[in-house]
């Protein structure tokens, strides 16, 4: 800025300063000197102004380079940069400036292109104050390097940046030629690259708008594509329009699959979710990775509900919970679960924690629950209909009249169950004796399965795996079941197996060696231990 006797004018730009009542409602403020403040520059900062032919910006526009590498801009301090300016904040930083020594003041607005691979811009900010310093080379210490401070206001992942190929469409004559950080882009440019980038960030969803969803408000998923990206359809969907991870949980479309662990764990502070992936095994790739990753790539977890349909549209109405983070505590719990083919296979299901203030409503607990971090124990009486989720716990004897039970998983399937005779007679034998007789379910840790065992005699602490068959594949499972089952007991049990028939005398010799009894039942119906 630089005075003159009968007006003011900046430096940079045709914009006139006259004392204040020189002009009525035509004049407006200079966005130089507003920003300074009228502290330095003319020092006229408090005098109305009025344009003529001012460029949208007074302020300089300078290009700063990043070569891609981790030296240069490390991938945690960049992943946490995103985060914190997706978020609304801004980060301060310190950039080198090439072979620029001046020339550079408060409120110059900087880009940041990435070089390289993957070029294009990835960041915006203002200068600080304008100082440039002469300081150690950031790569070659024994080299010196201009700096200057900066505060970013919009760091962008590498996939969402400014693409190259759009910055030569529009602004052709520029970015091949820019051989080192600190240039500065002259009018009429530094107006067209800040217009590409505020749109940029609006065809984003990141422009002028924040997220504003409240807990417990809903939005539907075409309103939530169009304003923050990501598909239409699917569980996870990550946005390449702005800095997040929507994920819907739908519990009743679980179930069709034979599965529900969505939901939130007893006490409301981790909120289970099953990944992608209805056939085979589910892996760490596509939506999976990136809501493992999000905290990597500066995306917030927003979790969503169903809570029915749309009137008329039948649409799903989907209300949002709140923001969310991958547990660092176990983040992940692996499953058994059919897939769309009724076929037994292992499922992914995150462990999120709450951001702030989130919806935890009853209806969203889970029907599974949390798995365990350690063993636990508890008994509860044989005659308990209803029974709290825990480790171990005894459980009714199955009592069965047709031979036959609902297989949990699966969608209206049963499955013989031949031996439910065989330990309902056994029981009945064993109570003639005094014993007292339970089941228990059992919750591995880690795990969110529970197991079932067959039989366990109380009063002697004995564990039973019955089979309706004496075969070597029957008598083999049994062995694995009993081995599994005892870890988890409250009390070490002495183990055995149930069969309706004496088996083989080279599988006797197999239980004896794991130090299993064998009780069989002979043509007579009396139970022997063999």
């Amino acid at each position: 800025m630089r005075p003159f006797a009968d007006q003011l004018r900046c430096d940079r730009c045709t914009v006139a300063a006259a004392p204040e009542g020189t002009f009525s409602s035509s004049t407006v403020t200079c966005p130089f000197i507003a920003f300074l403040g009228g502290q330095a520059g003319c020092g006229q900062g408090a005098y109305p102004v009025v344009r003529f032919g001012c460029q949208a910006s007074c302020v300089a526009t300078f290009i700063l380079i990043w070569d891609g590498s981790e030296s240069g801009y490390a991938e945690a301090d960049f992943a946490a940069d995103v985060a914190t300016t997706g978020g609304g904040g801004v980060v301060a930083g310190n950039w080198s400036l090439g072979n620029r020594r001046h020339g550079m003041s408060p409120g110059d607005r900087v880009f940041l292109l990435r070089q390289g691979t993957d070029r294009g811009i990835v960041a915006a900010g203002r200068l600080t104050d304008g100082v440039i310093t002469v300081e150690p080379h950031w790569a070659d210490p024994t080299r010196t390097a201009a700096y200057t401070d900066i505060e970013w206001d919009r760091v962008l992942p590498v996939e969402d940046r400014l693409d190259i190929e759009d910055l030569l469409a529009h602004m052709p004559h520029h970015w091949n030629n820019i051989m080192g950080s600190g240039q500065e882009l002259q009018p009429p440019s530094d107006a067209a690259l800040q217009a590409l980038w505020e749109g940029h960030l609006t065809a984003l969803g990141t422009g002028g708008s924040r997220w504003t969803l409240e807990p417990g408000q809903t939005l539907g998923r075409r309103a939530r594509m169009e304003g923050f990206g990501g598909a239409m359809y699917g569980g996870i969907q990550p946005s390449s329009s702005s800095p997040n991870v929507f994920v819907y949980s739908d519990p009743q479309a679980g179930t069709t699959y034979g599965y529900n662990f969505d939901g939130w764990n007893a006490e409301r502070t981790v909120f289970l979710y099953t990944g992608e992936g209805r056939s085979g095994d589910q892996r760490m790739r596509s939506g999976n990775a990136a809501l493992f990753n999000h905290r990597d790539t500066g995306r917030a977890v927003r979790v969503f509900v169903a809570a029915g349909t749309e009137e008329g549209s039948g649409a799903k109405v989907q209300r949002y919970l709140g923001e969310f983070e991958v547990s660092a505590d176990r983040p992940t719990l692996t499953a058994e679960a059919p897939d769309q083919d009724g076929v037994q296979r292992t499922v992914l299901v995150f462990r999120l924690r709450p951001v702030g203030t989130v919806l935890r409503r009853d209806q969203d607990v889970s029907a599974i629950g949390d798995a365990p971090a350690r063993p636990q124990a508890g008994t509860v009486a044989v005659e308990t209909a209803e029974l709290p989720v825990g480790n171990a716990e005894a459980v009714p004897i199955e009592a069965f009249s047709t031979g036959e039970y609902p297989v949990a998983g699966s969608t209206a399937a049963t499955a013989v169950k031949r031996e439910a005779e065989l330990v309902t007679r056994y029981k009945t034998y064993l109570e003639k004796g005094g014993a007292s007789c339970v089941r228990y379910k059992l919750r591995p840790p880690g795990e969110l399965r529970d197991l079932f065992t067959d039989l366990v005699d109380e009063t002697a602490n004995v564990l039973y795996e019955a089979k309706g068959v004496a075969t070597r594949e029957a008598v083999r499972m049994a062995v694995g079941q009993l081995l599994d089952y005892s870890r988890h007991m409250p009390s070490t049990p002495d183990l055995a197996v149930l069969l309706p028939a004496l088996p083989t005398a080279d599988l006797r010799d197999l239980l004896s060696r794991h130090s299993i009894r064998c009780v069989y039942e002979d043509s007579n119906g009396v139970f022997t231990v063999a």
